[in-house]
């Protein structure tokens, strides 16, 4: 197990060395976004062909704080059936260690990315809502990054928070609207989890490896950070097909938030220069940390699912990306990816003969 209570207070000592944060503004935000939130998702929905039955959009602006908080209720909700697997295993001295050592490295996970994130879909909350209750998952957006971001480069404060609204939304249309999309994303997971049984056996392989990677001058942290070391053959196939789906996933989310700013949100261009620009030329410390949880890989995937999204686009349009959420076979591997030509000639080409 994992303290998670120890977890958010390391979090949070991080986020201690921050300046208080403006609650006045944050209220500003919530109300400013949530009379945004029904003309963001018209916005979103014509530009994505995809449609939510349920139109109510929650918004939450949070602190840092409060965003550890709800994402450490969430790793827990995702991480705990794995992690006890290993419970009964392990001693109880050991299994303390390992709970308090696990808790270390959510907590500085979690409090680094505490001052990064600007807004967040959670998948996995929505991956446990129960279909027959009425409820809503709210967006959460992180304002006090936003307002951070909006004091140092100048932006204008309601454009920019509408730009950042229309991203995260897009994720809760692609999660809501597409019949399949829980169920698929609730399976990926559980065959990660399942296959998870470290051995000894496991460890040399993993020392194996990185050994070879090592040897032929690879970085083996670049596949998915220090979690794809100790991973299976069979786990790094698991591993292959949420890549991929979470590549389609920030990309369709990046080429819809594109095109739905176009005439309504000015200085969107410029909003995503600068913060490119900023992703490309991380401080030493966010490097590393970027590299150990695997992070510098996923935003390389996400950018290759948005050149992935606009080779669709110019191929066949809209109705090309909308088969993408057709059917979860047609979900693109992580090679589709980097090779649109090939997603194509196994979806879209039969789909046109038939």
């Amino acid at each position: 197990m994992i303290a998670w209570d120890t977890a958010a207070k390391v979090a949070k000592g991080l986020i201690s060395t921050f300046p208080k944060e403006d609650k006045v503004a944050l209220e500003r935000m919530s109300d400013s976004l949530s009379d945004f939130g029904s003309q963001a998702l018209d916005l979103v929905e014509n530009v994505s062909g995809l449609t939510l039955l349920d139109k109510t959009i929650s918004v939450r602006c949070t602190t840092r704080s409060e965003w550890v908080d709800s994402n450490v209720l969430s790793m827990a909700s995702l991480m705990d059936p794995m992690l006890n697997k290993f419970a009964p295993k392990l001693p109880g001295g050991l299994s303390t260690i390992s709970a308090n050592a696990g808790a270390v490295q959510f907590g500085l996970l979690f409090g680094w990315m505490s001052k990064r994130v600007l807004g967040q879909y959670d998948a996995a909350l929505f991956a446990n809502v129960n279909p027959d209750e009425n409820t809503t998952v709210p967006i959460y957006m992180v304002g006090s990054n936003i307002l951070d971001l909006e004091a140092k480069f100048g932006f204008p404060r309601a454009q920019f928070e509408r730009w950042v609204l229309l991203h995260e939304l897009t994720h809760k249309v692609q999660f809501e609207s597409v019949s399949w999309m829980n169920s698929y994303y609730r399976s990926l997971i559980s065959s990660l989890i399942d296959g998870v049984n470290l051995g000894p056996s496991d460890l040399f392989g993993a020392i194996v490896r990185v050994a070879e990677d090592i040897r032929v001058g690879r970085n083996p942290l670049a596949e998915a950070g220090l979690a794809g070391i100790f991973v299976s053959e069979e786990q790094r196939k698991s591993l292959s097909k949420i890549g991929g789906l979470m590549s389609v996933l920030e990309g369709h989310a990046d080429f819809v938030m594109a095109r739905a700013a176009r005439g309504i949100i000015e200085e969107a261009d410029h909003f995503e220069e600068v913060l490119h620009d900023r992703r490309e030329s991380p401080n030493f410390v966010s490097k590393i940390v970027s590299q150990l949880y695997g992070l510098d890989a996923k935003v390389k995937q996400y950018a290759a699912g948005r050149s992935f999204l606009e080779a669709i686009d110019d191929a066949a349009g809209r109705d090309g990306i909308k088969t993408l959420f057709m059917a979860s076979e047609n979900m693109p591997t992580l090679d589709e990816i980097s090779r649109p030509d090939r997603w194509m000639e196994r979806v879209l080409t039969p789909l046109v003969k038939s």
